[in-house]
């Protein structure tokens, strides 16, 4: 009994000693292993990265008395992990870069680097608007449309990712969407004077507008194509053809005014053929004839007798106003 106990006795007198020496130890390797980090962050910064990680379990391992080592190491991690996607950066590899950022970020967050925050953020709006960017073209609007949203996550405002939006909701049919993020664009892009951004911005509504009058024309929808016509070129979209669809339009509903001003631009626009012209010259007729005005008629009716409107026209001439 009494070895046993002389036994037990001394298993704890050791294993005190070992632990006090353990821990002595472990602190000592916590500063030689937080310095070998370093300096392996100079040829591989992302082994420094997990070098660095091992130090900040062995400070917590030690406990206070490694409070001030764990400072230096939550210093250095956010550091670290963004240069670690700086170096997938330099090598183009964009995804791997992306998650490195996305790490370095969640280190700022928890160690409040808010330097290194921002600008884990920054590259992240750029990295998911490329990525964005590169879905669309892969025809994969709804995934383009995710990353987008990530990037604008970070900075709401910015035009490049809001413009892939718009650009992908335009691929998914949803022009409510498309003019919604185009509209933000140009709101944006305003502020910095990119005047390419907002000129691109615009094309992109306005074209859209004027497809879907010209749908809308087709379908002798004519007050909606009128709509549509004229919405496109608030956006300062313009051509003889949407000028040509207006004039037909508002001839249609008796608007002969507005008829007569969009023919009147549409045929500065058009080449200075009489067959080119004559479609042009037929609306003014129609329009001068709906304000009964039949001098103005006439003369616009003889102007458009040209191509295929030849007939048409005389018949307008000869049996209906008889001009002289």
């Amino acid at each position: 009994m009494n070895k046993t106990l002389i036994l037990a006795f001394a298993l704890t007198i050791l294993t005190t000693f070992s632990g006090q020496h353990l821990l002595a130890q472990t602190k000592e390797d916590a500063g030689t292993a937080f310095n070998a980090a370093l300096e392996l962050s100079k040829t591989d910064m992302a082994g420094a990265v997990i070098k660095m990680q091992e130090v900040q379990k062995m400070c917590v391992t030690v406990g206070v008395e490694a409070d001030s080592l764990k400072m230096k190491v939550s210093k250095v991690l956010p550091v670290f992990q963004f240069n670690a996607g700086n170096d997938l950066i330099k090598n183009k590899n964009y995804d791997q870069a992306a998650i490195a950022y996305e790490k370095s970020l969640a280190f700022a967050k928890l160690y409040s680097d808010e330097r290194y925050k921002e600008k884990s953020e920054s590259q992240l709006v750029i990295l998911y608007t490329t990525k964005a960017n590169a879905l669309l073209k892969a025809e994969k609007a709804d995934s383009a449309i995710l990353f987008a949203d990530k990037a604008l996550a970070f900075d709401p405002a910015y035009t490049k990712a809001l413009f892939t939006k718009g650009k992908a909701f335009q691929k998914k049919g949803d022009n409510v969407e498309m003019t919604e993020n185009m509209d933000l664009v140009i709101a944006s892009a305003s502020k910095t004077n990119d005047t390419v951004t907002i000129k691109a911005a615009k094309n992109t509504i306005g074209s859209s507008l004027y497809q879907e009058g010209k749908t809308a024309f087709t379908k002798k929808s004519y007050t909606e194509a009128v709509s549509k016509m004229n919405s496109a070129l608030t956006y300062d979209y313009k051509n003889k053809e949407l000028y040509y669809y207006l004039a037909f339009s508002n001839n249609a509903i008796k608007k002969y005014d507005e008829s007569i001003e969009a023919a009147n631009t549409g045929l500065a626009m058009e080449e200075q053929t009489n067959d080119k012209m004559a479609r042009f010259y037929y609306e003014l007729a129609k329009a001068y004839e709906g304000k009964k005005d039949t001098a103005n008629a006439c003369t616009n009716y003889k102007k458009s007798a040209f191509g295929t409107y030849v007939q048409s026209a005389n018949f307008q001439m000869k049996t209906v106003l008889k001009c002289q």
